[in-house]
């Protein structure tokens, strides 16, 4: 949602909804879910595990697993829409408009070819982006340099002589090799150790900076929200429950009650005994969702409502928004 008055969003996601077949019925993952992201934006997509974020991730790119299947919804890149139920226009978008670092970095790559192969198969299909195969290269070649990797190391080595942090920076690299205008990342850090994390992380940082890239960062890790996100989106059983400035959301400015609950488990080492608050119940299932509000079952602040009628989101004119009947009662000025 962006506040009136702001510039045009440079990408723009309206009621996006996958379904997925289940039977002689279809279970909806994601669920009408719509959110804006702006020019040079980290905009981290967060929630539990299950919530939806990563078939989201993969529909921006049109890359939702098959049986599943964009049933609504409109994608929109700088005003004009991208979405597509033609393979080959998607294969034409993909990379070149909107790049993506799926979850698994050895999943990205092929196992019998090499590096340098598949960078060369990608210039060859798509020949609009440079002048020629070699120039191709040694823009590959510059952007290892920035990810701090030896061309020498990377190019004629295959996927499985590479390390996990290598694989990943590689995957970072080979989105970025078409110049995506946005580049979406699913999960990037979860597959490796500690320290590499903090490396993946800080490069992601500098190359933000240096050039100016968007990007919609997906994760469970609240640290690495907190630490490199301007805005954050928080969804909840396949849809969108709160969304605003990461300040807010991890500061005083959270408004729905997951979301407090989400952040209040994570453990603090300021604690003594690291205690952790668990949220109490569970994640509901898909297929047999509660009537109502999907989080009512759960949450402290439920009243008679909530398990009726299911909460619409509603922004306010900062661009914070927020779906809970009790919090948009009581406590917010929904903008006209």
């Amino acid at each position: 949602m962006i506040p009136e008055g702001s510039t045009r969003p440079l990408l723009e996601v309206t009621g996006l909804t996958v379904d997925f077949p289940s039977g002689a019925s279809r279970v909806r993952a994601v669920d009408e879910v719509s959110f804006e992201v702006r020019a040079n934006e980290i905009c981290a997509l967060v929630g539990e595990s299950g919530c939806g974020k990563s078939t989201l991730a993969h529909a921006l790119v049109g890359l939702v697993p098959p049986p599943g299947q964009v049933v609504a919804g409109q994608l929109r890149l700088e005003g004009e829409t991208y979405s597509s139920t033609s393979p080959r226009e998607w294969r034409a978008l993909r990379g070149a408009q909107v790049g993506m670092v799926f979850q698994a970095a050895m999943s990205g790559f092929n196992p019998v070819a090499t590096i340098g192969r598949q960078v060369e198969h990608i210039l060859k299909a798509h020949p609009e982006t440079f002048p020629s195969v070699a120039a191709g290269r040694a823009y590959f070649e510059e952007l290892l340099g920035l990810v701090q990797l030896p061309v020498q190391r990377v190019w004629g080595a295959y996927e499985g002589e590479l390390s996990g942090g290598m694989k990943q920076r590689v995957a970072i690299v080979t989105a970025l090799l078409l110049k995506p205008r946005v580049l979406v990342l699913d999960e990037p850090t979860t597959a490796l150790d500690v320290l590499n994390q903090r490396l993946v992380i800080d490069l992601l940082r500098q190359l933000h900076q240096r050039l100016g890239l968007t990007m919609i960062f997906v994760t469970h890790d609240l640290a690495v929200v907190a630490d490199v996100a301007d805005r954050t989106l928080v969804m909840y059983a396949g849809r969108l429950v709160e969304s605003g400035g990461t300040r807010e959301i991890f500061g005083r400015g959270r408004k729905h009650p997951y979301v407090t609950a989400l952040i209040e488990a994570v453990p603090s080492v300021l604690e003594d005994g690291l205690s952790i608050r668990a949220i109490a119940g569970e994640v509901p299932n898909l297929a047999h969702l509660p009537p109502g509000c999907r989080f009512a079952p759960r949450c402290l602040m439920a009243e008679a409502l909530c398990s009726e009628v299911e909460p619409a989101l509603q922004c306010d004119a900062s661009g914070h928004a927020v779906a809970c009947h009790v919090v948009n009662r009581v406590d917010w000025r929904v903008s006209t």
